[in-house]
C-alpha cells in the first residue's frame, strides 16, 4: 500500500489513544523534562563556557598543521605575543608615551610567569649583549678582513714613521669598516633610537609582552588581556600622561581577543532577534498570545537536549568552535517550524469549532508525516556534514541533526498536554479563521499569469546559468582578512598591526620549522635560505633563523682571531689612530672577558622560538614573513605551506597560524562539495521514497535545484565568495528548501491536482511563516560584526528567498500551465498542511 492509500484513513484508534494518554499523562511528561532539563542546560552552558576560537578547532586532529601545533606544544614554550602600541599623537609626545609604557612594563613583568615569559620595550638587553661579543657574530672571514686591514694599517703607519717612500696617498681614507657595518648592521639597534621600540616620525612606542605558553586560541589572551587593561586603568590611562595620546592593542593575541570578542558579541545579538522576531511573526499569524508558550516551551527543551546530547559518549564535543558557536540561532529558526505545523493544524481544527481532543488528534494525524519529511530532510542536510573530516563541517552536522530530531520529537511529545492545558478556556478558537491575505495575492498572480511568470523564470535560469558557468576556484575566498570583524580595519588589530609592522619592519611571529635531528636542521636551513635568495619564498619570507644565528659556531677560531688582532693592535699602534679609526676598531677589540658564549647565556629574546623546553636549540628553524597581506591571501599561504613541507620533507615540519590557515582552505574545497552532493543524494531519495519516481518527484527535485541555482548566480551578482563559513549554506539549503515545494506539490495533488490555486492558498501562508522564522534565524546574523558570520547569514537567507520564491511562485505557475488529469496511482495523495 502506498503512502497516498495509507494517509487517506481517517485518524487511527491508535494515534487517538496516543493523545488520549499524552493529554492525561501531560504533568509527568512536564515533570520529566523539566528534570532531565537541568543537566541538559548545565551541559550546554558547559559547552558554551568552553567557546573556542583556536583556529585548529576547526581542523581534524590528524591535520598535518595541527599535529605539528600539538607538536609545538610539547616542545616549545611559546612564540605568541600581546603588543601594546601607543599611538602619541605627535612626536613631542613620544616621552610622555614611553613613560607610560614603562610604568606599565613594570607591572606587567610582576605577573605570573605561567602567563607571562618575557616583556620588551625595546632591543636594549639583546643589543647590549651583541655589542659586547660581536667578534663572535661576525663571520670567521670577516674577522681575518678585519686582521688583514689592521695589519696593513700598521705597516703603513710604521712605513710613515720611519720616512719610507711606499707609494701611499695621503690623502687616502684608510682603515674603513664601513662594508662590514653595514653587513652587520641588523645586529644591533639601528633601527630604534636608544634602542627602544619607538619612533618619533610615526610617533608610536610600543611594548611586546610574550605569552608564556603557546596557543592559537584566546584563553589565556584574554586573562592577560584583562589584566593589562586593568593596569592602565590604575595608571590612569593615556590622558594622565598627556592629552592626545591612544592606546591600540595588536598581535596574535589581540587577533583571537578581537574575533572571539566579535563572536560573542554576535551570539548575544543573534539571541535576542531570533526569538523576538519569531514570537511577533508568531503572533501577527496564530493571533493567539498562548501559541507563543505553546511554541517556546518545547522548542528550548528540544535545543538544551540537542546540545547536551553531544556533549556525550561516544560524540563527545567539549567545546563550540566558531562554525558551531551560532547553532542555537539556527535551530530554533529552523527547529521552531514543526510546531508551527502542528499548531496550525490544532488552531484551525478550533476555529471549525471541534473540541480539544479532536483537534489535537486530527492536528497530530495531518502534520505528522509531512513534519517528518521536514525533520528528515533537515537532519539528512544537517547530517551530510558528519561525513566530512573538517571538525567545522562535522560538528555543525552532528549538532544541527540532533537539534531537528529533538524539535520534532518535544513538539509532538509536549505540545498535545500544553495545548489542552492552555486552551481549556476555549481561547485559540476566538480569534476567527485565518484568511490568507498575502497568499491570496500570490494566488491570483499565478492564476492570470501562469505563462509570463514561467516565462520570466526561464529567463532568470538561463542568465543563473550564464553566471554559474565559471565556477571555479576563484569562488572560493582566499583572503582571510575578509573574514575578520568588520572595524578592524578601522580602529581595531588589523589597524593596530598594520601600524606595529611598521614600527618594527617584519611580522612579529615567526613560523617554526621542527626538525628531528640537528643534521636535519642544518639542511633545512640552507634550503630555506636558497629558496628566500631566489626561490619560492623570496616574496613571502624577511628572514630565517637557527641555532647559528644566536650561538655563533667556530667561537674558539673566532677567539683566536681576535687574540691575534689584540696582538697587533699595539699602544703604539692605536695612538696613531684617530678617533673615528679607533671607534672602527672598537668593536672587534673587546674585553679580556670575551669567552666561548653556552646557550644558557644568550638572552631569551634571542632565543625565543628555538629553544625547547629541554634546553635543546638545534632541532628548530625560525622563519619570520615578510610584514604584508600576503599572510592572509589563500594563494600565498599555499605557496608558502607547500615550499615549507616540500623543504622538511620527512624531518621536518612547519608549525604556525600559515600552514594552519592552507589546511583550511585545503579541507573547505575537498569537504566542501562532498557534503553538498551528499546532502542532494539524501534529500532526493527521501522525496521518492514519499512521491514514489514519478512526476511530482522530478517537479520537487527541480524546483530545489531551481532555487540553488539562483542562489549560486546570486552570491556571483553580489560578489559574495564562498568561505569555510558560508560553505554550510549550500547543503543546509537542499534539506530546508525542499520543504517548500514538497508541501505545495502535496497538496495539489491532495486537491487531486484540480486546484493549484487552492495549494498555495492553504499551505503558503504555513509555508511562508516557516520560512519567515527559518529566515529570522540565518537572518539575525547579518547583524553579527564577525564578516565570516555575516556572509554565512546572507548566503543563507538568500537560498531560503529563492527556495521559497521557487516553491511558491514558478511551481505552481508550471502546474498550472502544464496542469493535465494524473495517473490514478498518482491522484488524491493527501499529505498533509506543511512546512
Amino acid at each position: 500500500m502506498t503512502p497516498s492509500a495509507s494517509e487517506q484513513r481517517p485518524p487511527s484508534a491508535r494515534l487517538r489513544r496516543y493523545v488520549a494518554w499524552a493529554v492525561r499523562n501531560g504533568q509527568v511528561l512536564w515533570v520529566i523534562a523539566a528534570l532531565l532539563a537541568l543537566p541538559a542546560l548545565a551541559r550546554t552552558i558547559m559547552l558554551y563556557a568552553h567557546l573556542k576560537s583556536d583556529v585548529e578547532e576547526l581542523l581534524p586532529r590528524n591535520a598535518p598543521s595541527v599535529a605539528a601545533i600539538d607538536e609545538l606544544r610539547r616542545r616549545m614554550p611559546g612564540v605568541r605575543y600581546l603588543g601594546v602600541l601607543v599611538d602619541t599623537g605627535k612626536a613631542e609626545n613620544l616621552a610622555a608615551g614611553e613613560r607610560l609604557v614603562d610604568d606599565l612594563a613594570e607591572r606587567v613583568r610582576k605577573y605570573p610567569k605561567d602567563l607571562v615569559a618575557f616583556v620588551r620595550t625595546g632591543v636594549q638587553t639583546e643589543s647590549a649583549f651583541l655589542k659586547a661579543n660581536a667578534p663572535l657574530y661576525v663571520e670567521l672571514a670577516d674577522l681575518k678582513t678585519v686582521h688583514e686591514r689592521i695589519a696593513d694599517e700598521r705597516d703603513r703607519q710604521v712605513g710613515k714613521t720611519l720616512d719610507l717612500n711606499l707609494g701611499d696617498d695621503e690623502d687616502e681614507q684608510k682603515l674603513d669598516f664601513s662594508d662590514l657595518q653595514q653587513k652587520y648592521s641588523d645586529k644591533g639597534a639601528g633601527r630604534f633610537k636608544n634602542g627602544r621600540f619607538s619612533n618619533p616620525d610615526q610617533h608610536l612606542t610600543l611594548m611586546l609582552i610574550e605569552v608564556a605558553s603557546f596557543t592559537t586560541g584566546s584563553d589565556l589572551g584574554k586573562a592577560l588581556f584583562k589584566r593589562v587593561q586593568a593596569d592602565l586603568k590604575e595608571l590612569g590611562g593615556t590622558e594622565k600622561y598627556a592629552p592626545g595620546m591612544r592606546i591600540g592593542y595588536t598581535g596574535d593575541v589581540a587577533i583571537d581577543i578581537e574575533e572571539l570578542e566579535a563572536l560573542v558579541s554576535d551570539l548575544s545579538v543573534s539571541s535576542v532577534v531570533v526569538i523576538l522576531l519569531t514570537l511577533t511573526v508568531v503572533l501577527v499569524f496564530f493571533k493567539w498570545w498562548k501559541s507563543v508558550l505553546v511554541l517556546l516551551m518545547p522548542l528550548a527543551l528540544a535545543t538544551l537536549y540537542a546540545f547536551a546530547l553531544v556533549t556525550l559518549p561516544p560524540i563527545g564535543i567539549d567545546g563550540l568552535n566558531s562554525n558551531t558557536a551560532f547553532l542555537g540561532s539556527v535551530i530554533v529558526g529552523n527547529g521552531v517550524n514543526f510546531g508551527i505545523i502542528l499548531l496550525a493544524r490544532y488552531v484551525e481544527e478550533r476555529r471549525a469549532g471541534h473540541g480539544i481532543e479532536d483537534s489535537l488528534v486530527v492536528a497530530i494525524w495531518g502534520a505528522r508525516a509531512g513534519t517528518v519529511v521536514a525533520a528528515l530532510a533537515a537532519a539528512t542536510a544537517y547530517g551530510s556534514l558528519m561525513l566530512t573530516q573538517f571538525r567545522g563541517f562535522h560538528q555543525f552536522g552532528v549538532i544541527g541533526a540532533i537539534g531537528m530530531v529533538a524539535c520534532w520529537a518535544m513538539a509532538f511529545l509536549l505540545s498535545p498536554s500544553l495545548l489542552a492545558w492552555l486552551d481549556r478556556d476555549g481561547s485559540s478558537s476566538k480569534a476567527g479563521p485565518h484568511r490568507p491575505v498575502i497568499m491570496g495575492r500570490v494566488a491570483n498572480l499565478v492564476q492570470r499569469h501562469p505563462a509570463p511568470i514561467v516565462a520570466l523564470a526561464g529567463l532568470l535560469t538561463l542568465f543563473a546559468l550564464y553566471r554559474v558557468r565559471t565556477v571555479d576556484s576563484s569562488w572560493v575566498e582566499y583572503d582571510f582578512s575578509q573574514l575578520r570583524r568588520a572595524d578592524s580595519h578601522i580602529s581595531g588589530e588589523a589597524y593596530w598591526g598594520h601600524r606595529m609592522d611598521g614600527l618594527l619592519g617584519r611580522y612579529l611571529t615567526p613560523l617554526v620549522m621542527l626538525t628531528d635531528s640537528p643534521q636535519a636542521t642544518e639542511r633545512v636551513n640552507a634550503d630555506l635560505r636558497a629558496s628566500v635568495q631566489s626561490g619560492v619564498l623570496h616574496d613571502y619570507v624577511s628572514e630565517v633563523q637557527d641555532e647559528n644565528d644566536v650561538l655563533p659556531p667556530q667561537q674558539p677560531e673566532k677567539l683566536a682571531e681576535v687574540s691575534q688582532i689584540r696582538e697587533i693592535f699595539t699602544p703604539r699602534i692605536k695612538a696613531e689612530l684617530t678617533p673615528e679609526q679607533r671607534e672602527n676598531i672598537e668593536p672587534y677589540l673587546p674585553p679580556d672577558s670575551l669567552h666561548v658564549l653556552v646557550p644558557s647565556e644568550l638572552p631569551h629574546t634571542l632565543t625565543a622560538g628555538l629553544r625547547e623546553r629541554n634546553g635543546r636549540m638545534d632541532r628548530s628553524v625560525l622563519v619570520y614573513p615578510k610584514p604584508s597581506d600576503a599572510t592572509w591571501h589563500g594563494d600565498a599561504l599555499a605557496a608558502i605551506t607547500n615550499e615549507l613541507r616540500r623543504i622538511g620533507g620527512s624531518e621536518a615540519r612547519p608549525a604556525g597560524s600559515i600552514p594552519l590557515s592552507a589546511d583550511i582552505i585545503s579541507s573547505v574545497m575537498r569537504d566542501g562539495p562532498l557534503a553538498t552532493v551528499v546532502a542532494l543524494l539524501g534529500v532526493v531519495v527521501l522525496v521518492t521514497g514519499i512521491f514514489r519516481f514519478n512526476r511530482s518527484t522530478l517537479l520537487i527535485v527541480g524546483s530545489l535545484l531551481l532555487g540553488v541555482l539562483w542562489l549560486t548566480a546570486a552570491i556571483s551578482v553580489l560578489h559574495v565568495k564562498i568561505n569555510f563559513c558560508n560553505f554550510i549554506a549550500f547543503p543546509i539549503t537542499f534539506g530546508i528548501g525542499v520543504d517548500y515545494s514538497v508541501n505545495v506539490m502535496a497538496r495539489y495533488r491532495q486537491t487531486g491536482e484540480k486546484d493549484v490555486l487552492d495549494a498555495i492558498r492553504s499551505t503558503g501562508g504555513a509555508v511562508a511563516l516557516c520560512s519567515m522564522t527559518t529566515i529570522i534565524g540565518y537572518g539575525s546574523l547579518l547583524l553579527a560584526q564577525n564578516r565570516a558570520l555575516f556572509l554565512f547569514g546572507l548566503v543563507a537567507v538568500l537560498g531560503e528567498l529563492c527556495c521559497l520564491f521557487t516553491a511558491v511562485v514558478v511551481l505552481p505557475a508550471v502546474l498550472a500551465t502544464w496542469s493535465r488529469p494524473s495517473a490514478a496511482g498518482e491522484r488524491g495523495e493527501p499529505l498533509p498542511l506543511n512546512r
